[in-house]
Protein backbone atom coordinates (compact mmCIF):
# COMPACT_ATOMS: atom_id res chain seq x y z
CA UNK A 1 0.00 0.00 0.00
CA UNK A 2 1.83 2.95 -1.12
CA UNK A 3 0.51 6.39 0.91
CA UNK A 4 1.52 9.62 -0.11
CA UNK A 5 0.55 12.91 1.00
CA UNK A 6 -0.19 14.53 -2.75
CA UNK A 7 -2.76 11.55 -3.23
CA UNK A 8 -4.28 11.99 0.61
CA UNK A 9 -4.92 16.23 -0.76
CA UNK A 10 -5.79 15.34 -4.12
CA UNK A 11 -8.87 13.07 -2.48
CA UNK A 12 -9.15 15.80 0.39
CA UNK A 13 -9.83 18.30 -1.80
CA UNK A 14 -11.97 16.47 -4.70
CA UNK A 15 -14.23 15.30 -2.61
CA UNK A 16 -14.33 18.57 -0.59
CA UNK A 17 -15.27 20.25 -4.48
CA UNK A 18 -17.64 16.84 -5.24
CA UNK A 19 -19.48 18.36 -1.97
CA UNK A 20 -19.55 22.27 -3.16
CA UNK A 21 -17.65 22.89 0.16
CA UNK A 22 -15.24 25.26 0.28
CA UNK A 23 -11.79 25.43 2.63
CA UNK A 24 -13.88 27.65 5.12
CA UNK A 25 -16.58 25.04 5.61
CA UNK A 26 -14.21 22.58 5.97
CA UNK A 27 -12.41 25.29 9.08
CA UNK A 28 -15.17 25.74 10.23
CA UNK A 29 -16.21 22.00 11.33
CA UNK A 30 -12.52 20.50 12.15
CA UNK A 31 -11.13 23.62 13.64
CA UNK A 32 -8.05 24.29 11.36
CA UNK A 33 -6.96 27.30 9.17
CA UNK A 34 -7.25 27.43 5.62
CA UNK A 35 -3.64 27.42 5.04
CA UNK A 36 -3.38 24.77 6.86
CA UNK A 37 -5.86 22.88 4.79
CA UNK A 38 -4.21 24.41 2.11
CA UNK A 39 -1.15 22.58 2.79
CA UNK A 40 -2.69 19.02 3.37
CA UNK A 41 -4.63 19.50 0.39
CA UNK A 42 -1.20 20.42 -1.73
CA UNK A 43 0.55 17.88 0.37
CA UNK A 44 2.74 19.24 1.34
CA UNK A 45 1.58 19.32 5.16
CA UNK A 46 0.81 15.40 6.78
CA UNK A 47 -2.66 15.61 9.34
CA UNK A 48 -2.63 14.51 12.73
CA UNK A 49 -4.85 11.64 13.10
CA UNK A 50 -7.73 13.75 15.04
CA UNK A 51 -7.77 16.39 12.35
CA UNK A 52 -7.74 13.71 9.47
CA UNK A 53 -10.79 12.13 10.91
CA UNK A 54 -12.40 15.21 11.28
CA UNK A 55 -11.82 15.78 7.17
CA UNK A 56 -13.31 12.59 7.09
CA UNK A 57 -16.26 12.91 8.67
CA UNK A 58 -16.97 16.62 7.16
CA UNK A 59 -16.07 14.88 3.41
CA UNK A 60 -18.68 11.68 4.65
CA UNK A 61 -16.19 9.08 3.19
CA UNK A 62 -13.73 6.80 5.17
CA UNK A 63 -10.49 7.23 6.48
CA UNK A 64 -9.13 4.13 4.43
CA UNK A 65 -10.35 5.65 1.36
CA UNK A 66 -8.88 9.28 2.52
CA UNK A 67 -5.56 7.46 2.62
CA UNK A 68 -5.44 4.95 -0.01
CA UNK A 69 -8.02 5.74 -2.33
CA UNK A 70 -9.41 2.27 -1.56
CA UNK A 71 -12.65 0.95 -0.02
CA UNK A 72 -12.81 -1.77 2.09
CA UNK A 73 -15.42 -4.37 1.55
CA UNK A 74 -17.48 -6.85 3.76
CA UNK A 75 -15.33 -9.03 3.46
CA UNK A 76 -11.89 -7.58 4.16
CA UNK A 77 -10.39 -7.08 1.14
CA UNK A 78 -9.80 -3.71 -0.86
CA UNK A 79 -10.50 -2.17 -4.19
CA UNK A 80 -9.27 0.77 -6.21
CA UNK A 81 -10.93 3.45 -8.04
CA UNK A 82 -9.32 4.67 -11.08
CA UNK A 83 -10.19 8.27 -11.99
CA UNK A 84 -8.85 7.30 -15.68
CA UNK A 85 -11.02 4.50 -16.51
CA UNK A 86 -14.66 5.17 -15.74
CA UNK A 87 -17.86 4.83 -17.37
CA UNK A 88 -20.65 7.04 -17.15
CA UNK A 89 -22.76 4.28 -15.16
CA UNK A 90 -19.97 3.90 -13.10
CA UNK A 91 -19.59 7.65 -12.07
CA UNK A 92 -22.42 8.41 -11.05
CA UNK A 93 -22.44 5.01 -9.07
CA UNK A 94 -19.29 6.29 -7.27
CA UNK A 95 -20.83 9.75 -6.91
CA UNK A 96 -23.90 8.93 -4.90
CA UNK A 97 -22.33 6.23 -3.21
CA UNK A 98 -19.36 8.62 -2.06
CA UNK A 99 -22.64 10.79 -0.72
CA UNK A 100 -23.65 7.98 1.96
CA UNK A 101 -23.02 7.74 5.50
CA UNK A 102 -20.44 4.82 6.29
CA UNK A 103 -22.93 1.95 7.26
CA UNK A 104 -25.38 3.03 4.63
CA UNK A 105 -22.27 2.59 2.25
CA UNK A 106 -21.33 -1.12 3.68
CA UNK A 107 -24.76 -2.18 3.59
CA UNK A 108 -24.79 -1.18 -0.44
CA UNK A 109 -21.79 -3.46 -0.07
CA UNK A 110 -23.72 -6.40 1.44
CA UNK A 111 -26.55 -6.22 -0.82
CA UNK A 112 -23.79 -5.97 -3.80
CA UNK A 113 -21.96 -9.18 -2.89
CA UNK A 114 -25.16 -10.99 -2.32
CA UNK A 115 -26.26 -10.31 -6.33
CA UNK A 116 -22.99 -10.83 -6.89
CA UNK A 117 -22.70 -14.31 -4.85
CA UNK A 118 -26.68 -15.32 -6.82
CA UNK A 119 -25.02 -14.59 -10.40
CA UNK A 120 -21.97 -16.89 -9.73
CA UNK A 121 -24.45 -19.67 -8.55
CA UNK A 122 -26.60 -19.53 -11.16
CA UNK A 123 -23.45 -19.80 -13.84
CA UNK A 124 -22.47 -22.93 -12.20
Amino acid sequence: MNIDMESIGNRIKGRRKELHLTQTDIKAVCGISSGSLSEIENGNRTPSVIIFHALAQVLECSMDWLATGEYPDAKGKSFSVSEDNKTDVECELLDAFRQLEYDDQEEIMDILYLKLNRTKRKRK
